[in-house]
């Protein structure tokens, strides 16, 4: 699925539906938000997951993001003058706030065209990053990340829709077709054997089924583009609203 420039989603609610395939098309849906989608950043395992490219045709600010979460710079961003990639986040040290940056080694802009699997892997204090299941880069951390993404919305296509900073929106036109989010798993090994299950239907079979905070495809998406979410949360995908987005 292309997410267009200006036009971001974001992973925000848990729905409300007895049956999904069969109550797909329909205009209204009971959601709350998810308190666990906003939390998990401060756990202290985890892994995310995202295949996408990213066209050199494709509109896209100076920098852009993947995903990525309002307040200082979180997500997986790509630098068009550079050709870089990284994980950028924020952590609360004793002696402040403090920015890591960890960059994707050895990657050009070919490959980033045609496409990649990032994983970004939580381990306790240490973050991994992962080219196509194979670890590329590390960096450890003192303390935690800051409390500023706990109460923020994830997003894909940016990082900061609202943000006042024009700059600091990260807009970006992408193709994606895996994103999810793994708790409690840094093993890589696992968590890809756990994301690309032959057939779909034999994703709750996996002994990580109930760990899994969300897992798209994108194959299975209603008449208002919401993305279904194929792990047993129904923390479905949907379009920021346009009121949303400076």
């Amino acid at each position: 699925m292309r997410i267009k420039y200006k036009e971001p989603y974001w992973v925000k609610f848990t729905w409300e539906v007895d049956e999904h395939h069969d109550n797909q098309y329909v205009t209204n849906f009971d959601k709350s938000e998810n308190f666990e989608l906003k939390n998990f950043l401060l756990k202290s395992e985890y892994a995310i997951t995202t295949t996408f490219k990213i066209k050199k045709i494709y509109k896209k600010d100076d920098i852009c993001m993947v995903f990525g979460k309002p307040g200082k710079n979180l997500g997986l961003s790509y630098n068009e003058s550079t050709k870089t990639m990284a994980f950028e986040f924020w952590t609360d040290e004793q002696e402040g706030d403090k920015f890591y940056f960890l960059p994707l080694l050895d990657t050009n802009e070919n490959e980033i065209e045609n496409g990649l699997t990032i994983t970004i892997v939580r381990d306790k204090n240490e973050i991994i990053l992962y080219k196509n299941f194979t670890e590329n880069n590390r960096i450890a951390f003192n303390g935690n990340l800051i409390e500023d993404y706990v109460q923020n919305s994830l997003f894909i296509g940016c990082s900061s829709p609202e943000c006042g900073s024009e700059k600091h929106r990260y807009y970006g036109e992408v193709d994606i077709t895996l994103f999810s989010i793994i708790m409690k798993n840094t093993d890589i090994e696992l968590i890809q054997n756990y994301l690309i299950p032959n057939e779909i239907h034999l994703l709750p079979l996996k002994k990580c089924y109930d760990d899994i905070l969300c897992y798209y495809d994108f194959k299975t998406i209603n008449n208002l583009g919401i993305v279904y979410d194929e792990s047993r949360n129904l923390n479905f995908l949907e379009k920021v609203p346009s009121n949303f987005v400076l």
